[in-house]
């Protein structure tokens, strides 16, 4: 699975013991802010649970001043390199297959899975009332 450069504002690491709750929402502390938390491995392949003490690796997805954490099982590489798509998408919460470093690779579509996860994400919240 790779996902675009351009969507990563950085890479993170969250110890299990910093995740707290808002709802049904995991959450970190981050940046003076609550940023949610999103598993890519319960989308893709039925979750993964985190001991205590184990690092997170996440990909932070940034978009007009909100962050939300991708959570992945495991960051292997940043490669720079141009991609195009060669076969649709067939998969829930994907763009379509590239090839990458001479590898098949599952395009990630991160603006699908926030939209799906968090809604309220992409609401412009100077239109918010309390």
């Amino acid at each position: 699975m790779a996902i675009p450069l351009s969507m990563v504002a950085r890479l993170e690491e969250f110890k299990r013991s910093e995740v707290e709750r808002s709802g049904e929402q995991d959450v970190v502390q981050y940046r003076g802010e609550i940023m949610p938390l999103i598993y890519l491995s319960k989308i893709f392949n039925g979750g993964h649970d985190y001991t205590e003490n184990e690092n997170m690796q996440a990909v932070v997805y940034t978009q007009n001043g909100k962050s939300v954490a991708l959570v992945s099982d495991k960051i292997l590489d940043i490669v720079d390199e141009t991609i195009t798509v060669q076969r649709g998408s067939n998969r829930k919460g994907t763009l379509g297959t590239v090839v990458v470093q001479d590898l098949v690779t599952d395009l990630l579509d991160a603006e699908a899975i926030v939209r799906e996860n968090d809604p309220t994400f992409y609401e412009d919240q100077s239109l918010a009332t309390v």
